[in-house]
C-alpha cells in the first residue's frame, strides 16, 4: 500500500496495513458503518455531476473520505456545501 497520510487522515485511526486496493476491506478496516458510507455517497450524488461523483466515490481514497465523514458526523459537525 502506498501511504495515505495527510489532512484526510488526521485524527483517524488508520491501520498500518490499510488496503486501499480493496474497498470493502478498507471500509471494514476503518470501521466505517454501511449507513455512514451510503449517506456520504448520497450527499455527493446530490451535489456533483455524475462523472465527478463517480471519480470521487470510486477513488482509492474513497474509504478515507467515508471514515472522515463518519468522524465529523459523530462529533456533531455539519456538512455544508458552499
Amino acid at each position: 500500500m502506498k501511504h495515505a497520510w495527510g489532512p484526510l487522515t488526521e485524527s483517524l485511526d488508520v491501520p498500518r496495513d490499510l488496503d486501499l486496493g480493496n474497498r470493502a476491506r478498507a471500509l471494514k478496516q476503518l470501521k466505517v458503518r454501511l449507513a455512514a458510507h451510503s449517506q456520504m455517497v448520497s450527499m455527493i450524488r446530490e451535489v456533483l455531476p455524475e462523472r465527478e461523483e463517480g471519480l470521487l466515490t470510486g477513488s482509492r481514497q474513497g474509504p478515507l473520505l467515508a471514515a472522515r465523514k463518519q468522524r465529523v458526523g459523530e462529533s456533531g459537525g455539519t456538512h455544508t456545501v458552499t
